[in-house]
């Protein structure tokens, strides 16, 4: 056994520690804290890696949706259509906008981009994650939701870090992604690095 007092093991049929002289029977042993406990209590069914990536590619596909939407309101296509010019056809600058000029020409292409790759994901997942059903639809549909560390609804703020913390755990080829199904909470490195979890829905 250990002694309570100096942590080194002695001998358990001794009333004193042979090291320090502590009596054993007389000082209460100090509870081992085990790193499960040192992480926080359970607080509910962790959704694993494959319920996850259903739903991540059913929110691929409406996101793809509302692109194609924005590209036609917004007048983005020609955006698009001036990169695959540019930059494999490679017609001239003074062809393919109104100015003509090259700062005309990469601000169509960054317009078009931004919107379709960053705005619209960040606020299609930011929006529906941090709102009171906690989850996009393609979550809705696997019945998952995300939570801040004690469960409660993640705000706006946290789920924004959430969500752009993703291109980290892919640029570690994937690797984020892939500790969803390795770590105790499932927790990808965007969920760790945001303070979130994903949990099955009641």
């Amino acid at each position: 056994m250990f002694c309570p007092k100096c942590g080194k093991e002695t001998d358990a049929s001794g009333k004193f520690c042979q090291w320090c002289g502590a009596d054993i029977g007389s000082i209460p042993a100090s509870p081992v804290v085990t790193p499960e406990e040192e992480e926080g209590p359970d607080i509910g069914v962790y959704a694993g890696l494959g319920r996850r990536l259903v739903a991540f590619i059913v929110d691929i596909i409406i996101i793809l949706l509302f692109d194609i939407v924005a590209m036609t309101v917004l007048g983005l296509t020609r955006g698009i259509q001036n990169s695959y010019f540019y930059f494999v056809q490679r017609v001239a600058v003074d062809t393919l906008t109104t100015d003509g000029t090259t700062a005309a020409l990469y601000g169509s292409i960054l317009a078009a981009y931004g919107i379709v790759l960053i705005v619209i994901p960040w606020l299609y997942f930011a929006g529906f994650e941090s709102s009171r059903s906690q989850a996009t639809p393609g979550k809705l549909l696997m019945h998952i939701v995300v939570t801040d560390m004690t469960g409660n609804k993640p705000t706006f703020a946290r789920v924004t870090l959430r969500h752009f913390a993703k291109f980290v755990s892919a640029l570690i080829l994937f690797i984020g992604f892939l500790m969803i199904g390795l770590t105790k909470k499932r927790q990808g490195l965007h969920d760790a690095i945001a303070g979130c979890l994903v949990l099955l829905q009641d």
